[in-house]
């Protein structure tokens, strides 16, 4: 486990101290860039070594993206100082803190990423940062070499030596500050202390003054094992520590690369050792980083798919095959134990194994990579649980032929088809008893309507003839109300006798009669005249002739009537009903409209349901017994038509009734 790194740690602190931070560093970068400018005081003066810059570029880092610039400014400015101090041109001092700045800012952006978070863990962190630091220590270089190029001095001689100093020290500094640091010493401490003894003594070997063995790279083969062995931040803790050895050493006379001053440079060959020995170090500690995130995601991978084969409620079982007739348990779960059981044995080390007289042994035999075997587990054997095993072979290399065995459970699917049998036995009953109840009620609601036919009867035939026989309007006043009230009981009694005789189905098979639908709506028109009279209504008719249509007339005019009777109760006085027959290649068609209010779409969607009323037709007083359309739409069922009400443009509401044309010729 690791902490943030240390510019990450600043740039997720509060605002307060992330400011103080981030100005400590700049501050500390210009100390940097006052001391190392000293050491090389003057016009003509180039600092070997420019750690300024590695710190700029950690502070820039830290800093919120909003906010790099202005970091980036001062980080430039510091350095600039340290070169003013110095005694260097002004050009040139202008143009470095002008680079300075730019570097500090392009690694600070390379190093964050996406995610504003500065690190430098993997090697695709290392390849940005390696970029940016060789792009700004160029850039810086180019502008100080023109700066001297400008005030008497060489442009190749500025460039390369400083273009070195910056390069170095941000390969050797920089990484300490973007490195993740790890939370706890490493648990193999005396490892890192003997690597780190071992490097500094091959190093002290290679530069120690007098030393019979001058080889530079005496420490890189024990840096690349640290690398490879150790955490990221103490591989740069350790090359921070060879590196200040050998040079150290250097300028104590040590070494090879005094020896070949002649050549190059002390302080460049320094450069170019810590360049090369920084670049290849985070290289190979990047590339263990990027390894060991792999090999920790794939073991989470392993991990979880060993723990889903366990905890499966499926049964697997991974079976190698050692010889003929012989096979070894690689990996098998609970759950195929369970099912299994009379298949498998533990060993005395614990191991599970198959047993020598198992029932799978044939048809493991039998699979082959082309082909997998499917086993009922329940007929194999007496008393086996209900299961379908399947066997799938395949070949890796090294393990000889491998047999997958899944195991699918099926006792859950039979209990729960005995459930779903159970069920729907269930609703098999209560729907019997339910229709047994409500063909009672149909029956006993025939029965006491039937009844009361007679007496009605009775009733209309006694008032009939005292409504013509007597002389006295009071008398004759009540008698009509008599006659008014028993005709509209004895069309609910004709309603509800209908009503349960189409609920017993019909009554007979033989193919219905041709009847013209045109005559049996004139028929329900004249039938209707005295309603229509009495609310001043004016029916506009437009029938034609000749409407042949299967089905009896009298169940014709009780639907003509039944939806003309709707229209004549829902039309305002002295309005307007239209009613249009005509026919096309197949279907009769009828439309009767009024003027009423029109249907709701809430009504719409029961209006066929038995006995259901409108809250409308309810509030208004309007009489019915909702039987009405529930007999219209079943009387046209039989006649293979159908009915489809509507709200009419602009106001009120069309029904239209479609019936198939009957074939006079075959009927005849």
């Amino acid at each position: 486990m690791t902490r943030p790194s240390v510019a990450a740690t600043i740039r997720m602190a509060r605002p307060a101290w992330r400011t103080v931070a981030v100005a400590g560093l700049v501050v500390l970068s210009g100390l940097l860039a006052v001391v190392f400018a000293l050491e090389q005081a003057g016009p003509t003066g180039l600092a070997w070594w420019w750690p300024s810059a590695a710190v700029g570029a950690v502070a820039a880092a830290a800093s919120p993206v909003r906010w790099r610039w202005m970091t980036a400014i001062g980080v430039g400015l510091a350095s600039a100082l340290g070169s003013a101090v110095a005694d260097r041109p002004l050009l040139v001092v202008v143009l470095g803190g002008i680079g300075t700045a730019a570097e500090a800012w392009l690694v600070g952006t390379a190093v964050s990423g996406e995610s504003d978070r500065p690190r430098l863990t993997t090697l695709m962190d290392v390849g940005r940062f390696a970029v940016a630091v060789i792009s700004g220590a160029a850039l810086v270089a180019a502008l100080i070499g023109i700066g001297r190029e400008f005030t008497g001095g060489a442009f190749l001689d500025a460039f390369w030596t400083i273009g070195a100093s910056h390069l170095s020290a941000m390969v050797l500094i920089a990484p300490l500050g973007l490195i993740a640091i790890p939370r706890s010493p490493s648990p193999h401490w005396w490892r890192s202390a003997m690597l780190t003894v071992a490097m500094l003594g091959a190093t002290a070997l290679a530069f120690f003054p007098g030393t019979p063995v001058p080889v530079p790279i005496l420490a890189m083969p024990l840096i690349a094992w640290a690398a490879v062995a150790e955490p990221m931040f103490f591989v740069a803790v350790q090359l921070l520590a060879v590196v200040g050895t050998a040079a150290g050493l250097t300028v104590m006379g040590g070494g090879v690369y005094p020896m070949l001053a002649s050549q190059i440079p002390t302080a460049t060959a320094l450069q170019l050792f810590t360049i090369c020995l920084g670049a290849t170090t985070l290289a190979i500690s990047a590339s263990q980083n990027d390894r060991r995130a792999l090999e920790s995601k794939q073991m989470a991978i392993s991990h979880l798919l060993h723990d889903a084969f366990r905890q499966s409620k499926s049964g697997f079982v991974i079976l190698q095959e050692e010889g003929a007739d012989k096979y070894s348990v690689l990996e098998v779960n609970a759950a195929a134990v369970v099912m299994l059981r009379s298949e498998f044995e533990r060993t005395d080390a614990g191991r599970w194994q198959l047993r020598a007289d198992a029932l799978l042994r044939p048809w493991l035999a039998q699979a082959t990579y082309d082909v997998s075997v499917t086993v009922d587990w329940e007929d194999v054997a007496p008393g086996n649980t209900p299961a379908t095993i399947t066997i799938d072979a395949v070949n890796r290399s090294g393990l000889n032929r491998v047999l997958l065995v899944s195991v699918q459970d099926l006792r859950p699917l039979r209990e729960a088809e005995r459930e779903m049998e159970w069920r729907l036995e269930r609703e098999r009953q209560v729907s019997r008893t339910f229709q047994a109840l409500t063909q009672q009620k149909v029956d006993f609601v025939a029965s006491v309507t039937h009844e009361l036919r007679t007496p009605i009867t009775s009733i209309l035939g006694f008032a009939e003839e005292l409504s013509e026989t007597t002389a006295d309007p009071a008398v004759r006043e009540q008698v009509d109300v008599i006659l008014r009230n028993a005709s509209r009981l004895r069309g609910v009694i004709d309603d509800v006798l209908l009503v349960s005789k189409l609920s017993r189905g019909p009554a007979t098979t033989d193919a219905l009669p041709v009847t013209d639908a045109g005559l049996a709506l004139q028929r329900s028109i004249e039938d209707a005249k005295h309603s229509i009279r009495h609310r001043e209504l004016t029916v506009v008719t437009e029938i034609e002739d000749d409407l042949p249509v299967h089905g009896r007339e009298i169940d014709l005019t009780r639907v003509f009537t039944n939806i003309l009777t709707n229209a004549i109760k829902f039309s305002p006085d002295r309005g307007t009903i239209a009613v249009v027959a005509y026919r096309t290649d197949h279907q009769v068609v009828v439309t009767i409209t009024d003027q009423g209010e029109g249907i709701s779409e809430e009504d719409l969607a029961h209006i066929f349901d038995r006995f259901y009323r409108s809250p409308s037709s309810t509030r208004r007083g309007v009489p019915g017994t909702g039987l009405g359309l529930a007999i219209v739409k079943e009387l046209l069922s039989g006649m293979d038509g159908r009915i489809e009400l509507a709200r009419a443009d602009p106001i009120g509401t069309c029904a239209q009734i479609t019936l198939p044309v009957a074939d006079v010729d075959a009927s005849a």
